[in-house]
């Protein structure tokens, strides 16, 4: 079998459809557009895998007289999706049970289902193409936004998904009228993208392969919460899936200035409508493999990730292979490697052009490293790195919380009280933190977060000082009672130890409360709001 290896779309043609990477896949995806969604090889099954909205009980509700919006009903009002999908005649429950609305966010088992899910698309992609007349070495290609190249011109959408006409005059398939980009913000201020979370060291919560302590300085972990099977309803996302996957999906989608509808990149279950999807995950999957092979990270040993949902008795990983609905089931285990991963029996290969383990941020910020080294350095603390001694489960204690559920169209400030003995504890540990006594970590979390915004985000701050943006990417389907989160919303796990290590050093530990402040990049229109059950100030200690 031979490697396969996925190229930049910009490598060649200046991402149009002089890239014959580019050609071939528009029209690989026009086969699979022109087939019903009947067929499990289609385009719309395919994309139903992701996510849908077509199911009783998938769509957000009966629109009102002369409302077009895409938030609010099925997939029959998406008008890029031709006559021929033939979506009204779903298949039967005995099929969608087992491959629909699978996809895996705010978990561990983001990277490896995503993998799996990309896998499977490219190979009856290629074959398409070799029936076609292709090339046999064909591989999905990755859209490398984060690229300073030429400019920082990556940034855009590759103009083979922008234009209307294929060259030989007929229409695009790439193109989608349901889309509205926004322009990409790089760096680490708010609302921006970036690759931070390639610094990581930790994967999840018990991963040990670096002296890092129970959480990265940059985020929460790479990976995610352990969670078991979790179509859009896991607890905690990593960083990788928080910045630079969901803020993407957001700025891709975007939203209709002239009605504030978003665009299908912006929701879950019409984001795998759009050819783009793709070469977006296909870079999620590319910085993964680079993050394993040239940051030399390990992913995590634990049985529960590496066996995948069945390990919980929940639903395994499943693809179809063909038109007849051949079943592939996969684990994380599988998909440890890009080359010599188990691909329905058998041994598959691919690569990238380019594992380079960052695209934009070349070092660190100092406050935002993630080695526990380094943050005893800032702390002053010295010792041989032999004597540090770390517990396998992190204990979490809360510290403080706010008292009432907040409600903010654009913006909202609230103090969160301390419990004077919890935050005493946190004190204590940096006054006598050394290489055998590990000081606590602290964390911000935002619970039930909820609203029916789309493309939007939250900056958040604490005492004035910036913190975090973080996406509301599949806020409305955590919203909605019916849902798959069962309305509870949101979660979003933010690591302010920095904060707390500098009010430390300038001797400023003797607080009651933290000033914490929430912004949205757009402004909501008047119908909508964004609640927020509780804000949780967090202990990690070892």
């Amino acid at each position: 079998m031979p490697t396969f290896t996925r190229n930049n779309a910009w490598n060649s043609g200046d991402g149009t459809f002089a890239n014959t990477d580019l050609l071939w896949y528009a029209r690989a995806v026009a086969v699979m557009q022109a087939k019903p969604i009947l067929d499990p090889t289609s385009w719309w099954f395919y994309a139903a895998i992701h996510g849908e909205l077509l199911l009783p009980g998938s769509e957000y509700g009966t629109p009102k007289p002369g409302d077009t919006d895409l938030r609010y009903y099925n997939w029959k009002n998406v008008k890029y999706i031709p006559p021929a999908a033939s979506i009204d005649k779903v298949p039967p429950t005995t099929i969608t049970d087992v491959f629909w609305d699978q996809c895996q966010h705010a978990t561990w088992f983001f990277p490896p289902w995503h993998r799996g899910y990309l896998v499977a698309i490219e190979n009856i992609l290629r074959a398409i193409i070799i029936e076609n007349g292709g090339p046999p070495e064909w591989a999905l290609p990755y859209w490398n936004y984060l690229s300073q190249a030429n400019g920082g011109r990556q940034a855009s959408i590759p103009p083979a998904f922008t234009v209307q006409q294929l060259p030989d005059g007929s229409a695009n398939p790439l193109f989608v009228a349901e889309r509205f980009p926004e322009k990409l913000k790089f760096g680490l201020g708010k609302d921006e993208i970036n690759d931070l979370c390639q610094w990581d060291t930790i994967y999840s919560e018990g991963s040990t392969s670096h002296p890092s302590g129970p959480g990265d300085r940059s985020g929460y972990y790479y990976g995610g919460g352990d969670d078991g099977f979790s179509y859009q309803d896991g607890t905690e996302a990593g960083d990788l899936e928080d910045n630079p996957h969901n803020s993407i999906h957001d700025h891709v989608g975007g939203t209709n200035k002239k009605n504030g509808h978003g665009g299908l990149m912006a929701n879950p279950p019409t984001a795998a409508l759009d050819p783009i999807f793709y070469l977006h995950h296909a870079n999620i999957d590319r910085m993964w493999a680079a993050w394993n092979e040239t940051g030399k990270n390990e992913n995590t040993a634990d049985a529960a990730w590496l066996t995948g949902p069945q390990a919980k008795g929940n639903s395994r990983f499943v693809m179809p292979l063909d038109d007849k609905g051949k079943l592939w089931y996969y684990s994380p285990q599988d998909m440890l490697t890009t080359e010599d991963l188990t691909y329905n029996g058998s041994t598959y290969s691919y690569t990238y052009d380019d594992l380079a383990l960052t695209s934009y941020i070349n070092t660190p910020p100092t406050q935002l490293r993630s080695s526990l080294l380094e943050r005893f350095a800032t702390l002053n603390i010295t010792g041989d790195p032999k004597n540090i001694k770390m517990a396998k489960k992190p204990k979490s204690e809360l510290v403080g919380a706010s008292t009432k559920a907040l409600s903010l169209t654009n913006e909202i400030a609230t103090s969160v009280k301390l419990k004077k003995s919890a935050w005493k504890m946190v004190s204590n540990s940096l006054l006598l933190a050394s290489f055998s006594s590990i000081p606590d970590q602290v964390f911000l979390q935002l619970e039930g977060v909820k609203g029916t915004a789309i493309a939007n985000s939250l900056s958040v701050y604490v005492n004035d000082e910036f913190v975090k943006s973080v996406s509301l990417f599949g806020l409305l389907n955590a919203s909605l009672k019916g849902g798959p989160h069962g309305g509870q919303g949101l979660t979003f796990k933010i690591n302010i130890t920095n904060i707390v290590d500098n009010l430390h050093l300038n001797g400023g530990l003797a607080i009651e409360s933290l000033r914490i402040k929430l912004e949205t990049k757009n402004e909501l229109p008047k119908s909508d709001e964004i609640t927020v059950d509780r804000i949780g100030v967090y202990r990690i200690t070892q």
